[in-house]
């Protein structure tokens, strides 16, 4: 693939550093976002899961572990691409499921909103061990299997959800409604359930304060604060 002379140089400046921010690639090199964003396209390159994927690496430096991850200082990256993709095959692949703590101990961001948008897809699934939700395969079959593994006792209950199960929704609730809800909460997710839904009922999703709360409680989301 051809490349400008100023694609070269941002692809020979980050192979340098091995990891830099889109920006700081543009300042540096004084090019705009758009010559960044196309040369590393042209090239083949990884987003940051953190940090806001501000930070990129090529896909020739990284050296992923087992889960597909790399970590380069507190910056995480993935084999899987995008955070969302990342975390259904950190599911799909584990063998007891995983819990949301676990899922952002490996990617170093807050997952809960996306773990809440692919449940409501019917993506994964979850079960609860005590008060914590363990979030696991859509598959049944696989799903049986990493709820075993995650609880071997004989005594523990093993939930067989149904091949067709509607993806559980919080009480009042409609399904187009909370994805709305759950694309705001990713876009602003340091906003009060208030702001979320003042801004909602302004693009006519007839969605209350209330409505955020309860929504929040019953996928276990959280306000992130920044």
């Amino acid at each position: 693939m051809d490349f400008t002379p100023h694609e070269s140089q941002v692809v020979q400046l980050l192979r340098q550093r091995q990891v830099a921010a889109y920006a700081e690639l543009a300042q540096q090199l004084n090019v705009s976002s758009k010559t960044v964003q196309r040369a590393l396209g042209k090239a083949g390159a990884y987003a940051s899961l953190n940090a806001n994927s501000a930070y990129a690496t090529l896909k020739s430096t990284p050296r992923f572990d087992r889960r597909g991850l790399w970590r380069y200082e507190q910056l995480r990256f993935s084999r899987h691409g995008d955070l969302p993709h990342t975390i259904r095959a950190l599911i799909e692949q584990s063998r007891q499921g995983c819990t949301v703590e676990e899922l952002q101990q490996w990617v170093g961001t807050r997952v809960h909103n996306h773990v809440g948008l692919l449940l409501l897809r019917g993506e994964i699934r979850r079960f609860l061990v005590g008060h914590h939700a363990v979030y696991t395969s859509a598959d049944p079959a696989q799903q049986q299997q990493q709820q075993a593994a995650r609880q071997p006792s004989a005594e523990a209950e093993v939930w067989k959800p149904a091949i067709h199960e509607a993806p559980a929704l919080p009480p009042g609730m409609k399904a187009m409604d909370l994805i709305h809800l759950l694309l705001e909460m990713l876009r602003r997710p340091a906003a009060s359930p208030a702001s979320l839904a003042k801004s909602l009922q302004a693009r006519g999703v007839a969605v209350h304060a209330k409505e955020v709360h309860a929504a929040m409680a019953f996928y276990g989301l959280k306000k992130t604060t920044r």
